[in-house]
């Protein structure tokens, strides 16, 4: 059964109590933490988590696309983080990055943006909780899926079978019912979507139809 993760950039921040209630029954809460340097965008920091802690709301799920996260991953998990997401991208000392994360107590997912290869991950996947597939380039809701790009999740199923890893697959951008069935039988566990869950008039009803999916 696929898992779903909507995400929050989507919503309408202006009531976020009554946009989280709508997605209550998902089994993640996605929240993309931009700082304008890493990605061309600036979006949720701190006070945002703060708001969550402060409401009902589903285990969040945070997408750190910010320099330096090493620096911010104590906070993050003190505030309710379970999932950690970090970049291979940008993060040399990665290894140290994951640690520091499962120490703390959360799962550590690691991030391959559009343009990286699978083999930037392999010295990493034995260490991780999840790994996570952009299929858009990180930065902003509502981009374009990337075909191409999906078929990373294939390779990292494969290798998870191959090598008996026990990483979870997420995918993030451009993701839509219309697409959903494929992502989940190439290997997708987790769906990450924004605009196809919060701006439907059922987000529930797309909640129940992604748990419905299975490989």
């Amino acid at each position: 059964m696929a898992k779903i993760s909507p995400s929050i950039l989507a919503a309408d921040l202006s009531n976020l109590s009554r946009e989280v209630k709508k997605v209550i029954d998902a089994d993640l809460l996605h929240v993309d933490v931009m700082d304008g340097v890493f990605v061309p965008n600036i979006t949720f920091g701190t006070p945002i988590m703060e708001a969550l802690g402060r409401i009902d709301h589903p285990p969040l799920d945070v997408h750190l696309m910010i320099e330096d996260p090493g620096k911010f991953i104590a906070e993050y998990v003190q505030l309710g983080a379970r999932n950690l997401h970090v970049h291979v991208e940008g993060n040399p000392h990665l290894h140290r990055l994951i640690t520091s994360i499962k120490d703390l107590g959360a799962s550590a997912f690691v991030v391959i943006n559009p343009a990286t290869p699978v083999q930037a991950l392999e010295e990493i996947l034995p260490f991780v909780d999840g790994v996570l597939v952009m299929t858009v380039n990180p930065g902003f809701t509502g981009q374009k899926f990337i075909p191409r790009a999906s078929l990373k999740i294939e390779r990292l199923h494969r290798l998870r079978d191959e090598q008996g890893y026990s990483y979870e697959i997420a995918v993030d951008g451009g993701v839509s019912l219309s697409n959903a069935g494929e992502l989940v039988e190439r290997g997708a566990d987790i769906l990450i979507m924004g605009a196809a869950v919060f701006r439907t008039s059922s987000p529930s009803k797309v909640i129940a139809k992604i748990r419905e999916m299975k490989r």
